[in-house]
């Protein structure tokens, strides 16, 4: 959760928009309480080397994150 928030709170230019819109899923349902499983299942479909994220720190975190929770 840690490494998505700096994709969530403010318009972060060089991410895709399907990696935005997943991220903020997660981010609402994570907020509200719900159930995070298909917003995590979504994300875990995403390939993380081949998804749009810029080459900062924070999105070297994210990519990180991402390839922790694809399926083996």
């Amino acid at each position: 959760m840690a490494a998505l928030t700096p994709f969530v709170n403010a318009y972060a230019p060089g991410i895709s928009g399907t990696l935005h819109k997943a991220l903020y899923r997660l981010h609402v349902a994570h907020l509200r309480g719900h159930s995070r499983k298909a917003p995590l299942a979504r994300l875990a479909s995403m390939d993380p080397a081949r998804v749009k994220i810029p080459d900062t720190e924070d999105g070297r975190r994210l990519r990180a994150a991402l390839r922790g929770i694809r399926p083996a």
